[in-house]
């Protein structure tokens, strides 16, 4: 019976992905702990006995409670996802323990990012020096090779330079804020490295187009298709449950260390957990460049849809799109502004009479004729 309620309880809370999120951490650090003790690890100088791991009949019991409260944790830990992930973004405010380390971390990212524009901007460009025969005749061999491995080695400095600079924010806005604040020009920071290739995809996909992504890509989410919301959505699942996983491997980290006091082959136990963790972190960072490309093919599509949704009509000239799309953006980061007072959206003059941005795969499916014929 509370298998089944269990079972019927997960999959209403989202099946496999509720599994993978928010039962499978938990039940890592579980597994790990309660290893660690049964077996005696945590006892310097004891013999190391795993059958004791094993459950025995009497611990029938504590194995159904333990599960059920492994599941209700689960449910309770499911709005926390996002804060998990903005964790491991960078987001640390007070009163966050993280807080202090947030202006180092971003530092540290900005002299990085700062070196690889130079290392691209003061590259020499790749020019054939001594490409006439007679000039590569009149130079000895000896410095015509040593030439070509100079060359060769400022090419792969320059790949990883392009490589390091393409995980960071671009800017693409104008550089003056409202406040009277300057934007960094070459995009904005924040202290992790998967914040970077999150906020990076944030930048790129919507604010080509002057749309806001965080308030514009609810708003275009019903127009876009169930193929690359498929996508999308599966893509985002990879980052959390990467980024659930990094923590939980952290947390088994944290709790294997205390095994170095043992002084033998067990005391080397935590490395396995921290290089996990890193390769954990690792895929979550790649799996989210892979998601600022999907972003960024969602408002490429539908780059249209949110002014018809408004029941504008879209404009021709690029300037005035964009000019468009920054004034419905700015209308809804505005929580405390009515549509018929708003300074500019109020003397745009909207038409009724256009189709509604969902029907326009529809209406390319049909013929010329208009009666469904080819």
């Amino acid at each position: 019976m509370l298998r089944g309620l269990i079972e019927a309880g997960g999959k209403a809370l989202g099946g496999a992905r509720f599994s993978l999120l928010n039962i499978l951490p938990s039940v890592l650090v579980i597994c790990v702990i309660a290893t660690l003790i049964r077996a005696h690890l945590y006892e310097p100088g004891a013999h190391v006995d795993f059958g004791a791991v094993l459950p025995e009949k009497r611990d029938a019991a504590i194995l159904l409670l333990g599960t059920f409260f492994i599941f209700v944790g689960g449910v309770i830990l499911r709005p926390f996802e996002a804060a998990l992930v903005q964790l491991l973004e960078g987001y640390w405010t007070r009163p966050s323990p993280l807080a202090p380390l947030r202006g180092a971390a971003t530092e540290r990212h900005r002299r990085r990012r700062n070196r690889a524009i130079a290392t691209i901007e003061c590259a020499e460009p790749a020019t054939a020096v001594h490409a006439t025969p007679q000039a590569a005749v009149a130079r000895p061999l000896h410095t015509l090779a040593a030439d070509a491995k100079a060359s060769a080695r400022q090419q792969r400095r320059v790949k990883q330079a392009q490589r390091i600079r393409s995980r960071y924010p671009t800017e693409v806005r104008g550089l003056e804020q409202p406040g009277g604040q300057w934007r960094d020009k070459h995009g904005e920071l924040m202290a992790t490295e998967l914040g970077n290739a999150l906020l990076r995809a944030e930048r790129l996909s919507g604010d080509r187009y002057g749309l806001d992504m965080m308030r514009a890509y609810p708003r275009i989410y019903p127009f876009v298709s169930e193929r690359l919301n498929g996508a999308v959505t599966q893509q985002m699942d990879v980052v959390a449950s990467t980024a659930s996983l990094c923590v939980s491997l952290a947390i088994c980290t944290v709790a294997t260390v205390p095994l170095i006091l043992r002084l033998d082959v067990w005391s080397l136990l935590p490395v396995l957990p921290a290089v996990m963790a890193v390769l954990a972190y690792r895929g979550a960072v790649a799996a989210a460049l892979y998601h600022a490309e999907l972003l960024c093919t969602v408002f490429d599509l539908h780059r249209f849809d949110l002014v018809k949704a408004f029941h504008y009509k879209p404009e021709n000239n690029a300037l005035e799109f964009v000019q468009m799309n920054e004034l419905i953006s700015e209308f809804l980061a505005q929580d405390d502004s009515r549509f018929d007072k708003h300074d500019s959206l109020n003397h745009e003059v909207m038409d009724h009479t256009m189709d509604s941005p969902g029907n326009t795969g529809a209406s390319a499916s049909q013929g010329t004729n208009g009666n469904g014929t080819t």
